[in-house]
């Protein structure tokens, strides 16, 4: 080989422990808010930080097809309703960075991050931001994250107009508010219009109240137009409406027709 040729390989992972940590705690926090997270450039991809109060608990990475919006609109999404946990004391921190290796950012983020703090961010490997488990899985152990901040249905929900609505649009409406899961049952069968609900909920409606309305006043009217077998379970990170009758190792709570 000719002395006058030579290969140089830069150490990606070892400049990112070096500069990146750094360049964080050069960063200003921003309040986790849609807001905030729908200010950052449109598919840029990096790292990010969050915090509660000042204490980092999850290190975070992105790319080009989630982005830090996905992302962390997600992760503001997941904090609401959640016992203990005001959404207003979480902020985060993002970095753009604008060239990839193969190397595990994350998880190197995690060690360092973990050497400079003395602790391992809290949040991470804790189940926080997973995804559904799916029906039949309602019996594992719930996740740390979801065990130290509990769903909270005694928050304000948005729901539809005060007066009678159709018992399953209110459903709906809830399941796509709700920052965490609401899933019914379904009985099959099949009809487009009904959209995956069941047959004891065709025909029934609700009174809605004046705002503020809760998730428990919703369901607790819910259950009343519904079979006395109808059951809504409170899990540590979702609500479920089964017609069932039964205890949930790690439910929080049943909510059943009164009476």
């Amino acid at each position: 080989m000719a002395a006058a040729y030579g290969e140089f390989e830069l150490d990606i992972p070892k400049v990112m422990r070096a500069q990146l940590p750094a360049f964080f705690a050069t960063l200003p926090a921003a309040v986790l808010t849609p807001e905030n997270v729908e200010r950052l450039p449109d598919g840029a991809q990096g790292a990010y930080l969050l915090f509660l109060d000042t204490r980092l608990v999850y290190v975070g990475k992105t790319d080009a097809q989630a982005g830090f919006r996905g992302r962390l609109a997600r992760h503001a999404q997941n904090i609401q309703h959640r016992r203990g946990l005001a959404p207003e004391r979480m902020s985060f921190k993002a970095a753009r960075i604008f060239v990839f290796s193969t190397f595990d950012l994350e998880t190197m983020l995690i060690e360092e991050f973990t050497r400079l703090g003395g602790e391992r961010p809290a949040w991470n490997f804790s189940g926080f931001g997973s995804n559904d488990p799916g029906r039949n899985r309602e019996g594992q152990a719930p996740a740390a994250f979801d065990r130290d901040y509990p769903v909270d249905i005694d928050q304000p929900v948005e729901a539809p107009p005060p007066g009678p609505h159709p018992l399953f649009e209110v459903m709906l409406a809830l399941k796509a508010r709700l920052p965490y899961l609401f899933r019914y049952e379904a009985d099959g069968m099949g009809a487009s219009a009904w959209r995956g609900g069941h047959r004891d909920m065709m025909w029934r409606t609700i009174e809605v109240p004046a705002p503020p309305v809760t998730t428990r006043a919703l369901l607790l009217r819910i259950l009343a137009e519904l079979p006395p077998d109808w059951q809504a379970t409170v899990l540590p990170n979702r609500v479920i409406l089964y017609r069932e009758t039964r205890t949930y190792p790690a439910q929080l709570e049943a909510l059943r027709r009164e009476g």
